[in-house]
């Protein structure tokens, strides 16, 4: 209520402002949505810079507004016969201080990134990077340690995009103009990479602010601004009160991880039949139905399918079995572990996690389960994940959950998963994917809830946009349509 409230006053007031949409010639004006603690800290998270970050630099390749690779500081490619090796040949392009890229420059980026000893969501897939060698001067190949399906979509990441000496040495498509009243400001540059442009009639600016969902929701209703982007479940129920024309509503069709990871050293979660309880307790049709959203789906499983896998997703035990025989058999897991779990769900703010955590605390109470809603940061017993997959490989999924990683592992599926990393044989690497998923799903270390919700407001003026898998947006695609 008091979500709507605000969202409600500030149609109110915004209307009364300037409006920039509807204008062809005018500057993309967009929100990206950014969490409260965020915004007070007055510093991004990477998720919050990824459409910053693609937009000042551009990675050896890129996504196209439809999620397929197109070229970016690499004009070209070629991948070896054997799949161990990718050729690049870099365009001649100029840093935005003015000095010329070449390939010994851009490896040293790649070989500091792959090195980097850092905690997301592309490790350790990186790992399967061997070598990165400059060969001449605009020439550079990056060597495998095994053949890897769609190495390309990891590398056309916005964490893979390459600057020189500081963040905002990139290549562009864009550069950072001006940042003023939490505006950035980015302007075009000339494909000859000269700076000079006439400040009458920027058509091709942007120019974006980082706030509050319902701020953001506000502004567009109000059409002050053109697009709002960064919608995820927690931020959904901010949209309906504004009366958004459907049309301008746009889902992505993301596939990835929308689920809870069991903590490593939970205590109240030590009984593998206990994390069976809490999971099959769980009414996931109608807890994707309390959002109003037509097609989000709810998920049973790990994987969303088999993708490079040996078999079909690996089946938890109990999802064949009705509702009744859930709660029946939920029931008799808890009282063969003789306690009345109390279990603390880390979820981020939002009205969305409000209506996420009443749903999963009723089920959770039909059956004995005790649940407590904490944030993000607080210790927990479950922690959601709720990220879009890199890369179509299975392997992704599962390295999510290897040891060292913060959540309860399996041993057996951690020795599986650095096999299938390590081999070169399609069919091994297939077989020690399949065990590695079956190994996870009968330990119940994650609990699968749905998709993964990435939504976004889009204006009609902007025909470039295209819902894709990846959720990725290249702000330089926005009124190009593609043919």
């Amino acid at each position: 209520m008091i979500a709507r409230s605000l969202l409600l006053g500030l149609v109110a007031v915004t209307m009364l402002g300037s409006c920039s949409r509807g204008d062809p010639e005018a500057p993309v004006t967009m929100s990206v949505i950014t969490a409260e603690q965020d915004l007070r800290a007055k510093q991004a998270r990477p998720a919050d810079q990824n459409g910053l970050i693609t937009a000042t630099a551009q990675g050896l390749v890129s996504f196209d507004g439809e999620g397929q690779i197109e070229p970016g500081l690499a004009e070209r490619w070629i991948v070896t016969d054997d799949g161990f090796s990718i050729i690049f040949r870099i365009r001649r392009i100029l840093w935005a201080d003015g000095r010329p890229v070449t390939s010994a420059a851009v490896a040293r980026v790649l070989q500091r990134l792959v090195a980097a000893d850092r905690k997301n969501r592309l490790q350790p897939m990186l790992g399967t990077i061997d070598k990165i060698i400059p060969m001449t001067g605009q020439v550079l190949e990056i060597r495998l340690k095994s053949a890897q399906r769609d190495v390309l979509q990891l590398l056309a990441q916005p964490e893979m995009a390459i600057t020189l000496d500081r963040p905002s040495n990139g290549t562009g498509p864009y550069r950072i103009h001006s940042v003023r009243d939490n505006v950035t400001r980015l302007r075009l540059l000339p494909p000859d990479g000269e700076e000079a442009r006439a400040e009458a009639g920027q058509q091709d600016d942007i120019r974006i602010r980082r706030e509050a969902g319902a701020r953001a929701v506000a502004r567009f209703a109000a059409r002050e601004i053109g697009l709002v982007t960064g919608g995820r479940f927690n931020t959904l129920p901010l949209v309906r009160p504004a009366a958004i024309a459907n049309n301008q509503f746009i889902t992505d069709p993301a596939y990835g991880l929308f689920g809870f990871a069991v903590v490593d050293g939970s205590k109240a979660l030590v009984s593998a039949n206990v994390r069976r309880a809490l999971a099959m307790a769980i009414d996931r049709e109608r807890l994707v139905s309390s959002f109003g959203l037509s097609g989000w789906r709810a998920q049973y499983a790990l994987l969303p399918g088999q993708l490079d896998s040996a078999t079909a997703p690996a089946a938890l035990e109990w999802v064949g079995l009705d509702k009744p025989a859930r709660v029946a058999r939920a029931r008799d897991y808890l009282q063969a572990a003789g306690t009345v779990p109390v279990v603390r769900i880390a979820l981020p703010s939002g009205p969305g996690s409000r209506l996420l955590f009443a749903a999963i605390a009723e089920d959770w109470r039909q059956v004995g389960i005790i649940a407590v809603r904490v944030g993000m940061n607080d210790a927990a017993d479950l922690r959601l994940i709720d990220e879009v997959a890199p890369q179509r490989t299975a392997l992704w999924f599962l390295s999510r959950f290897s040891c060292g990683r913060g959540y309860m592992c399996s041993t057996l599926a951690d020795t599986a998963i650095r096999a299938a990393l390590s081999t070169g044989v399609v069919s091994e690497r297939a077989a020690a994917i399949a065990e590695a998923d079956a190994a996870i799903a009968s330990e119940q270390l994650f609990i699968p809830l749905a998709l993964p919700l990435r939504w976004s407001l889009v204006s009609p003026e902007l025909t470039g946009w295209r819902a894709n898998s990846f959720a990725v947006h290249p702000l330089h695609h926005l009124r190009k349509a593609r043919r």
